[in-house]
């Protein structure tokens, strides 16, 4: 269940795109808002590039936006999802 809080932030502040990463992460974190897949597995499951989705998790994760928190994890970079 998407919290209406997070729907009306979708809505208004965010790009198609944007909203595919938002709505993908959604359906794949764990209890902690850890997004449990690769950048790769993300990029193909929203339909686009890796490169064009670090930038969309880039410009999510920045002081104006705080949707993701970026970190590493066992060499890899993960994404803590914070509208959940």
């Amino acid at each position: 269940m998407i919290y209406e809080e997070t729907y009306h932030y979708l809505l208004r502040n965010v790009s198609f795109t944007e909203f595919d990463t938002c709505f993908y992460s959604l359906l794949h974190i764990d209890w902690e808002g850890v997004v449990q897949r690769s950048l790769h597995q993300m990029a193909q499951g929203i339909g686009t590039t890796t490169k064009y989705l670090y930038q969309t998790l880039k410009k999510l994760s920045n002081k104006q936006h705080k949707v993701f928190i970026p970190f590493e994890s066992n060499g890899e970079k993960k994404y803590i999802f914070k509208l959940a």
